[in-house]
């Protein structure tokens, strides 16, 4: 028996990594002899640095950056085969790296993003792939265009830093710009189809998370708005409207607008670079999950992706979960033949979410479903 292993990570609880020893572990307990094919997912965000360090020919890379608030932080990136850099926004500017107490995106910043960028150009790379999942902020990706050489001045030639000053933009200054962003080439993992402004745009649909009042959000949307007309009218392109555009707080809109990028589906994104295709050619079982299967597993995210690659070699797919109380009938049509909560008694979530916990709870639950498929042959 072959069976592959490309699960996600369960965001908060346990990494992919993680996860997937432990379906492994309750496989073997059954077919001693199966070959067994890890392949650590993610989809862009959180994660996702790791997790191709695991699947592919990756080199880590750490950089001492700016996080949102300003402050010195490690982050890493990844080098792929010596030509391509894996960056997740999230290591230098996600909202983890911000105490409850300090969530503020008026203030919060994409500045680290930007290094990495930096980093990466300095050692040659010139292909970026960039998950931009699960920012702190709302800046419009301005923080990530001052570190990579660009200036926005307000009428009296003062550079502005913050999202809170973003309506005092009035000219661009890309004289200092990085000269070798020119030969770059950025595709931007991107999972959410928000425009930067209006009432499904970056502001107003997640700045609340991000420590936002409502006052706040109305604020911020004008500046967001304020900046996108500054940018469009340099450009002469209408990029404000544009599909994932709000994504991150708006970074997308700054990677469409000065870096040429484009915005793709991140677990297409992960899924080509990790070969699935390949890896699971002549499988018996592919095992994949994430913390919660809802309504948007089967819409484009790491569960659907994963089972539409299964469906089209006709190999089962079987998707796990610590809840699947929202799942749907849509999945079994994206390919999951079947999907299963790991929990098996009532359980305080924060008990659930216990790395050792939910570890035992995948290990016994993968024990039992080959159990019966064992019976079943």
């Amino acid at each position: 028996m072959k069976v592959v292993i490309a699960i996600d990570s369960f965001k908060g609880s346990v990494n992919s990594m993680k996860l997937a020893r432990a379906v492994e572990e309750g496989v073997l307990e059954v077919y001693k002899d199966c070959k067994i094919v890890i392949c650590p997912i993610a989809d862009g965000g959180e994660g996702t640095v790791e997790a191709l360090s695991h699947s592919v020919n990756a080199k880590l890379i750490s950089v001492t950056c700016k996080d949102p608030l300003g402050y010195d932080v490690e982050a890493q990136y990844a080098i792929l085969d010596n030509s391509v850099a894996i960056i997740e926004m999230a290591s230098a500017s996600g909202l983890p790296l911000v105490p409850l107490e300090k969530r503020n995106p008026s203030v919060t910043n994409s500045y680290g993003t930007g290094d990495l960028i930096k980093d990466a150009m300095k050692k040659g790379i010139r292909e970026f792939i960039v998950g931009i999942g699960g920012s702190a902020t709302n800046d419009g990706g301005l923080g990530m265009l001052r570190s990579l050489g660009f200036s926005f001045l307000d009428k009296a030639g003062n550079e502005i830093m913050f999202a809170k000053e973003l309506d005092r933009v009035v000219t661009i200054d890309k004289s200092k710009m990085l000269k070798e962003l020119n030969k770059c080439n950025f595709r931007v993992a991107c999972d959410v189809n928000n425009p930067l402004c209006g009432p499904n745009g970056a502001t107003f649909v997640y700045a609340k998370q991000k420590g936002a009042d409502e006052d706040m959000i109305v604020d911020l949307d004008s500046k967001l708005n304020h900046f996108a007309s500054v940018v469009e009218k340099e450009s002469n392109k209408k990029l404000r409207d544009i599909e994932g555009a709000g994504a991150a707080g708006g970074l997308g809109f700054g990677f469409l607008a000065f870096l040429n990028a484009s915005l793709e589906s991140g677990i297409k994104i992960i899924l080509e670079q990790v070969d699935l295709k390949g890896k699971i050619q002549n499988a018996d079982f592919v095992i994949t999950g994430e913390g919660k299967i809802d309504k948007q597993s089967s819409m484009g995210k790491v569960l659907s992706g994963i089972a539409t690659v299964c469906k089209e070699q006709n190999i089962p797919c079987i998707a796990l979960a610590g809840n699947c109380s929202e799942a749907n009938e849509s999945l079994h049509e994206v390919g999951v033949s079947a999907y299963f909560s790991i929990l098996n008694a009532p359980i305080a979530l924060e008990v659930a979410m216990q790395e050792d916990v939910a570890l035992e709870l995948m290990r016994k639950k993968v024990e039992q479903l080959f159990r019966l498929i064992k019976i079943s042959t």
